[in-house]
C-alpha cells in the first residue's frame, strides 16, 4: 500500500522534457532538473507514461514490445563514456548535424530525426564498448556480465527477440520460419550464435538504461520525490512476451471494449488478451514477475485499464460482435479481487478505473486499499458536479489525463450554465464574476479546487499547471502531434525563466494552503 499522506504532483511524460544536450527528446539525464523545480513547487510525486521498449516505428508509449526493460531512446548519451570516446555529437557530418539541430529546436518531437540519430549514436558507442571493454574484459564488461546473470529471466529472450526481429527487417514473429516462430531450442541456439553481437547490443542498451534509471531513482529520493510508473494492461502482438508465452498472451481473439454511449460498436484494439485461467495453472508466475520488476523501478505504479483484470471484452470468429470473459458478474468480481491482491503485493498501486466501469469495480478497489481516479470534470451525479472536498481520502484527484483536453479547452467548451454549475460547487471559484473566458483567476481557482479535494493524492498534468492548450494525445486519431509534446523551457531554465518560476511559486502556495 502506498500511503504518503496528502501530497500533490505532476503528470509529465519523460519524452516531453528538454535539456541542453538532448537529441530532441527527453532523457533520463533531464529528470534531476525537473526534480529541482518540483522541490520548489512542493510537488512530491511525478507520474510518468510507460518507459517500456516500444514497437519499431510506433511512437505511442503504450505500443509495447516487451513488458520488461526500458526504452533505449531515453538513454542520456552524455553520460555514456563510450559515446564521448566514439566522438559524441561533435563528429557528425554536416547533414546529420543539421538534423540534430532541427530535432533540438523543434516545438514537438521529430521522431523521424530523433530515432535515427539516437539509434546511430548508440550503435557507435556500443562499437567502442565492444572494442575497448568487451574484448579486454574490463570492469565495465564484468558489470555487464553480472547484469546479464541477474536479469537473465527476461533479458535473454528480450535481447534475442530484438536481434532476430532486426535481422528480419522487423517482420512479425508469427511470420518467422517455424523453428523460430515456435521457439525450437536448436533453431534458437543457432540464431543466438549467428546474431551474438546484435544480442549483446540489445543487452548493453538495457544495462546502460537501467544503470541510468537507478541513478534517477537515487536523485528522486534526494529531492523527496516519489516516482509513479505506468503499467500498461497488455503488450503488443509483435512482442517478446506473446512470442515467449503464447499460452497466456493469446492471439486467437482480439482485445477491445464493448459498445457504450460513445461508440455503438465498441472498440477493437487488435491486441492479444490474457488467458488468466492458463496463468492460474502456473500460479500467475508471469504476472507476479512483471509486478515485481515494475515495482523495482518505481515507488508506486499506475495500473492501466484496471477493468481488464475483472473482465476482458474479446472478439473472435465465433463472436465477431464480442463477449466478456469471464461471462458473469460473480466470476468477474472474484477474478478482479484476486488479481488486484496479487498486483499490489509487491508495492503500492493506483488503479486507472476510468471510462464505463461497473460499480462493483469501484466497490472492490477501496476494500483492497487501492486508490482510483477522480477526474474533476467527470465527477457528476445527474449532471450536478460533485464537491471535490468530499472525495474519499483513498483516491487520486486530477484535472485531466494524458488523453483529455486541457483545462482551458475544457472550460471554454462549456456552456454558460455549465460553468455556473461548476462555480456553484467548487468553492475557490465563488466570487469570480466573469466566467466566460479562461482567466488567470479561473485557472488558479481550478488548481486550488483540486488541491483542496479530499483525495490524499493530487496530480496535475503539466499543461494544466501552465494553462497550456498543447495535447499529449488525441485518442482515436493518428497524427504526428500525438506523443510528441515538449515543454517550452529546458529543465535547467525552469527555476530561471519567469513562467515556470511563477508556476512553481503558485503550486507551492496552493499545496501549503491545502495541507499538502
Amino acid at each position: 500500500m502506498f500511503s504518503p499522506g496528502r501530497i500533490s504532483g505532476v503528470l509529465l511524460p519523460l519524452f516531453s522534457l528538454r535539456s541542453i544536450d538532448d537529441a530532441g527528446i527527453g532523457d533520463f539525464g533531464a529528470l534531476e532538473g525537473l526534480f529541482q523545480w518540483m522541490n520548489a513547487a512542493r510537488q512530491k510525486i511525478l507520474m510518468l507514461l510507460p518507459l517500456l521498449p516500444t514497437l519499431p516505428g510506433d511512437t505511442s508509449p503504450y505500443a509495447t514490445r516487451s513488458a520488461f526493460g526500458l526504452n533505449p531512446v531515453f538513454i542520456d548519451l552524455s553520460k555514456v563514456p563510450e559515446f564521448a570516446e566514439s566522438g559524441g555529437w561533435s563528429g557528425l557530418p554536416d547533414r546529420e548535424r543539421h538534423y540534430l539541430d532541427e530535432a533540438r529546436g523543434s516545438k514537438r518531437i521529430r521522431y523521424d530525426r530523433v530515432l535515427a540519430l539516437k539509434g546511430a549514436a548508440l550503435q557507435r558507442a556500443f562499437t567502442e564498448f565492444e572494442r575497448r571493454d568487451w574484448k579486454s574484459g574490463s570492469d565495465r564488461a564484468a558489470a555487464l556480465r553480472r547484469y546479464q546473470q541477474e536479469q537473465g529471466q527476461w533479458l535473454e529472450p528480450f535481447a534475442l527477440f530484438c536481434a532476430i526481429s532486426d535481422a528480419r527487417g522487423n517482420q512479425a514473429w508469427w511470420e518467422w520460419p517455424d523453428g523460430l516462430r515456435t521457439r525450437n531450442e536448436a533453431a534458437l541456439a543457432a540464431e543466438r550464435e549467428r546474431l551474438w553481437r546484435d544480442v549483446l547490443f540489445h543487452t548493453w542498451q538495457q544495462w546502460i538504461a537501467e544503470t541510468q534509471w537507478q541513478d534517477v531513482r537515487k536523485a528522486a529520493r534526494g529531492y523527496g520525490v516519489f516516482l509513479c510508473g505506468d503499467e500498461p494492461f497488455i503488450v503488443g502482438q509483435d512482442s517478446v512476451d506473446t512470442w515467449s508465452h503464447p499460452e497466456i498472451l493469446r492471439r486467437d481473439a482480439r482485445l477491445g471494449v464493448p459498445p457504450d454511449p460513445f461508440s455503438a460498436t465498441g472498440q477493437d484494439w487488435g491486441l492479444p488478451y490474457f488467458d488468466f485461467t492458463a496463468m492460474e495453472k502456473e500460479d500467475f508466475a508471469w504476472l507476479k514477475f512483471r509486478a515485481e520488476r515494475t515495482a523495482a523501478y518505481y515507488d508506486v505504479r499506475r495500473v492501466d485499464h484496471a477493468l481488464g483484470y475483472f473482465r476482458q471484452w474479446i472478439r473472435d470468429e465465433k463472436t465477431p460482435a464480442g463477449r466478456f470473459i469471464p461471462p458473469d458478474e460473480p466470476s468477474q468480481r472474484a477474478q478482479g479481487e484476486r488479481l488486484f491482491r496479487l498486483l499490489s503485493a509487491s508495492a503500492g498501486i493506483i488503479a486507472e478505473d476510468l471510462g464505463m466501469v461497473p460499480d462493483f469495480v469501484r466497490e472492490t478497489l477501496p476494500r483492497l486499499a487501492i486508490p482510483g481516479y477522480r477526474v474533476l470534470r467527470w465527477e457528476r451525479d445527474d449532471g450536478r458536479y460533485r464537491d471535490p472536498q468530499r472525495f474519499p481520502k483513498l483516491s487520486v484527484v486530477t484535472t485531466g489525463t494524458h488523453d483529455t483536453e486541457t483545462l482551458p479547452e475544457w472550460w471554454e467548451s462549456l456552456s454558460d450554465s455549465e460553468r455556473a454549475a461548476v462555480a456553484a460547487v467548487y468553492s475557490p471559484l465563488r466570487g469570480i464574476s466573469e466566467l466566460s473566458s479562461y482567466s488567470p483567476a479561473i485557472h488558479q481557482a481550478l488548481l486550488a479546487s483540486a488541491e483542496h479535494a479530499g483525495s490524499d493524492l493530487c496530480i496535475f498534468p503539466w499543461q494544466d499547471v501552465f494553462a497550456s492548450r498543447e495535447r499529449i494525445n488525441l485518442p482515436g486519431s493518428i497524427s504526428q502531434s500525438n506523443w510528441a509534446y515538449r515543454i517550452e523551457q529546458s529543465v535547467d531554465q525552469l527555476l530561471v525563466s519567469e513562467a515556470p518560476r511563477n508556476a512553481a511559486a503558485l503550486l507551492a502556495r496552493l499545496s501549503e494552503d491545502a495541507g499538502r
